[in-house]
């Protein structure tokens, strides 16, 4: 039997891990909206999974999610890996890595209105984004793509960029900002 549509190739069958690894990036602005979102899932029994979350600099403290300031890339990576659902902010290295690690993101952008940055281009990414990921805008759509996630990735259109793309534009996307960080 062949795999489902939805699965990109190269990837993990659905239902693997029960992991949630949620990845706000590294802007100095905290995204306390999701975290918080996330722990008050959690806590509702809503999500039954484990949730580990790259927190960044959230200010809120979660008390039912595991919370990791900073990660170091291969530890993240490590995550990303094991990972059954990937949630992450709007940034484009960490949708392509999500997507390199086989695994179709849930993007929460991080929006100006909510001071977690100094623009939308986060929502404008993802609203591009849209046909290859699971975009949620309102917070409280956060839970129905966690709760139907393999039924909303079923719903997506099948595309080409699978995880080698994917994997491929991150190292480009890496090494490209490793350059400019050195000058």
């Amino acid at each position: 039997m062949g795999r489902p549509a939805h699965v990109l190739p190269g990837s993990k069958e659905p239902g693997g891990c029960a992991v949630i690894l949620a990845t706000v990036g590294t802007h100095e602005d905290p995204f306390n909206r999701l975290l918080q979102a996330l722990d008050d899932l959690v806590d509702s029994g809503a999500i039954q999974e484990a949730v580990i979350c790259q927190s960044g600099y959230c200010t809120i403290e979660a008390k039912h999610v595991e919370c990791h300031k900073q990660l170091p890339f291969d530890a993240l990576q490590d995550l990303m890996a094991e990972a059954r659902i990937i949630i992450t902010h709007g940034g484009p290295a960490s949708i392509m890595q999500a997507l390199a690690h086989g695994v179709i993101p849930i993007v929460v952008p991080r929006q100006a209105e909510h001071g977690e940055h100094v623009d939308n281009h986060q929502c404008r990414f993802a609203e591009k984004m849209s046909n290859r990921v699971l975009t949620v805008f309102d917070i409280q759509d956060l839970a129905g793509s966690i709760l139907e996630y393999e039924e909303r990735i079923a719903n997506l259109p099948t595309t080409d960029a699978g995880p080698e793309r994917a994997k491929i534009f991150g190292e480009k996307l890496d090494a490209l900002c490793l350059d400019l960080l050195s000058r």
